[in-house]
């Protein structure tokens, strides 16, 4: 172990006793349940599923969406195979919970330190482990080399500043990632970073966010739900953070002079921040709407809907004229994947700071599927130009085939891994 890692795993372990204390803190602030408190320190009711167990491991909602979408393809292939799922946001937990995806039993993930990892693979005892984008636990990838389970990394995305950090200290990258069989790069920026950090080739299977299949609502979902709306024009500014909203809420304000009648939907990236937005829109003199606490189709009266509520993305999604993506535009974000409403054959707004998704923005502005700006009185005017039809949505179904290759590349890998391999 080298002197760094060492240093780390003797830091968490003296830290622990002060981990009921941080969790209390996120406790107070929302960020915790208190039924789910336990899990954060490896212990739970739950019980270990019968035959193998594939542990996977993601941050948040986008990470574990992903993770679903390759455990329903394993889990076709391989029907005894169960899935615990651990996460660490509540969003990510009730999106989880929503869906109901079967063979899945979902955790709280537990807190890095060398006891609660212990605990948590003493019960559940994983035969593999599958673990998303950049999420590299020193303490979790030891307790499975201890435990001699193989390891993957999927859909590996690291900023360049992470990168930087890897390559400092590459003998403690070495050593960690030595966890992983499977490692396949999101993007070229990730593996040349990694292979230079492990000295070791990566694969570059591309971002599989943009092989996951879409479950398109049902046609006559969304055709209900314009009827129910009167078919009021319909704009949606999705997944947006602090400073984004007030952007969709003014560029709104100007659109709703020349498309009189319009609604807009505000789905907030964190849903707990629901009422705070519709504060932002009242100031703003625009009749609101929180769908948490009322979710009722929305009056002729209403102009903003506030959609802080899960599992409802993809019906805004399809039923939209208009769609902002925020991420972009806040500071430090990175932007959010465009997949899904592309998917759906719809073009996008976005902000100019999406550098966790450079290549796949760059692929879609190619393809004339995304539109970038910055300012209120752009995206005011992408949203008349889309409702008076000057841009419309690409068909974009060979651009998302391309990725099939890489997306079963990371299914088989997992498989294999498994006991009794990819033909048990």
């Amino acid at each position: 172990m080298t002197a760094t890692l060492a240093l780390y795993t003797l830091g968490t372990r003296l830290a622990e006793p002060v981990v009921p204390w941080f969790l209390e803190q996120r406790l107070k602030s929302g960020k915790e349940r208190p039924e789910r408190i336990g899990e954060r320190f490896g212990l739970t009711e739950a019980a270990r599923p019968d035959g193998p167990l594939l542990w996977m491991h993601g941050a948040s909602v986008g990470e574990s969406r992903l993770l679903l979408d390759l455990f329903a393809e394993l889990h076709r292939r391989r029907p005894d195979v169960s899935a615990l799922v651990t996460t660490q946001t509540l969003t990510s937990a009730d999106m989880i919970a929503s869906a109901k995806p079967a063979g899945v039993i979902h955790q709280m993930a537990p807190v890095d330190a060398p006891n609660a990892v212990a605990r948590f693979l003493d019960h559940w005892r994983p035969d593999a482990a599958m673990f998303a984008e950049g999420e590299i636990w020193p303490n979790m990838l030891a307790g499975l080399r201890a435990h001699n389970v193989p390891a993957a990394l999927v859909n590996a995305r690291m900023t360049a500043k992470t990168l930087r950090g890897w390559n400092a200290r590459a003998a403690s990258a070495r050593e960690i990632f030595s966890t992983f069989r499977f490692i396949g790069a999101a993007d070229i920026a990730t593996a040349e970073g990694l292979r230079h950090a492990l000295n070791r080739p990566i694969g570059i299977v591309g971002n599989l966010k943009r092989a996951a299949g879409v479950a398109a609502p049902a046609p006559d979902q969304v055709m209900a739900w314009r009827r129910d709306i009167g078919g009021r024009p319909l704009l949606l500014a999705a997944s947006t953070h602090p400073g984004e909203d007030e952007l969709a809420l003014d560029a709104f304000v100007e659109t709703r002079m020349r498309a009189v009648g319009a609604l807009l939907i505000i789905a907030p990236r964190h849903p707990d921040r629901g009422h705070d937005i519709a504060a932002l829109s009242r100031a703003r003199g625009l009749t609101t709407q929180v769908r948490s606490a009322d979710r009722s189709v929305p009056r002729p009266d209403v102009d903003v809907l506030v959609a802080d509520t899960m599992g409802e993305l993809l019906l805004w999604y399809a039923a939209s004229d208009g769609i902002y993506l925020g991420g972009a535009n806040a500071t430090g974000v990175g932007g959010h994947n465009p997949v899904e409403p592309a998917q759906l054959g719809k073009h996008v707004f976005t902000g100019p700071h999406g550098f966790n998704f450079t290549e796949m923005f760059d692929a879609l502005k190619e393809a004339g599927a995304l539109t970038i700006g910055e300012r209120y009185s752009e995206l005011s005017d992408f949203w008349l130009a889309q409702l008076n039809g000057e841009i419309q949505g690409v068909a974009l179904e060979t651009f998302f085939r391309e990725s099939q290759g890489p997306f079963e590349a990371s299914v088989v890998a997992v498989l294999e891994m498994l006991p009794g391999g990819r033909d048990a």
